[in-house]
């Protein structure tokens, strides 16, 4: 009888209504002077261009990978900031590294005494963006910066024959849709699912196409190249290479 009535005193906190899930909860600070938003919440406004998205931290952490979308602002650029932001009342959000990462709250609090009154925080920030399966984007100074780093892989996601008539050296040739696959075989069988990946095509929509496969592959440190294979190779930073013979022949199995 005991354990029947216990049985029935929990059901209901059980069959209650759902948590959100964790695309839409946040950090819950107390104590907050800036609201803070859900990672569904960011999308919706990055895909509407509802607000100007800020990253907080350097500039070469920025360039490097940041949230598709999203511009730099780190302290030196505040003192120009109404200069460049002159709306008062335009809608902002800043993010930075992580939950715990005290620029986003720091940038959002001098935002405010500036006089901007509609300001909010992706607390969450670029770490956790990622682990729930969104790319980054990667600018040409934050290529350039890791593109010769041997713990870099990096990906071509041009057609076939745009890869063989020469590319990024090194670089392996994965398609949209490929990503699976790629696992199985050599690309990508035996690579650490934390290991930076960087994504290029003929254009930045193709590039993250494949850069947000990834992410949803748990590789959580996948980003993509905001320009297209011209303008890397107008930079000359690397010089163009045909892939091998071998590495051809395998993208035919």
């Amino acid at each position: 009888a005991i354990a029947a009535w216990f049985a029935c005193a929990c059901a209901p906190a059980f069959a209650s209504k759902a948590r959100p899930s964790v695309y839409e909860t946040t950090l819950e600070e107390q104590n907050q002077k800036t609201p803070e938003l859900a990672t569904d919440e960011l999308k919706a406004i990055l895909a509407k261009g509802g607000a100007i998205v800020f990253d907080a931290r350097p500039i070469e952490e920025y360039a490097i990978a940041h949230i598709p979308g999203s511009l730099i602002l780190d302290e030196k650029q505040l003192g120009r900031f109404t200069q460049s932001f002159p709306d008062r009342t335009a809608s902002i959000v800043v993010y930075s590294n992580g939950p715990f990462c005290d620029r986003a709250r720091h940038r959002s609090e001098d935002l405010l005494r500036l006089g901007y009154t509609r300001i909010s925080r992706y607390q969450l920030g670029l770490p956790v963006w990622r682990a729930l399966g969104n790319a980054a984007q990667t600018n040409l100074q934050g290529f350039r910066q890791v593109a010769r780093d041997s713990n870099t892989v990096i990906v071509d996601a041009r057609s076939r024959g745009q890869y063989a008539a020469g590319t990024v050296p090194g670089a392996q040739a994965i398609l949209a849709g490929e990503v699976s696959k790629a696992e199985k075989d050599r690309r990508l069988r035996y690579l650490h699912q934390s290991t930076r990946v960087i994504v290029f095509a003929s254009n930045a929509g193709e590039a993250r196409a494949v850069a947000d496969e990834l992410a949803r592959n748990a590789y959580s440190n996948a980003s993509y190249f905001d320009g297209s294979y011209a303008e890397l190779k107008q930079a000359r930073f690397f010089t163009e290479r045909k892939p091998s013979a071998s590495d051809l022949d395998d993208l035919t199995k």
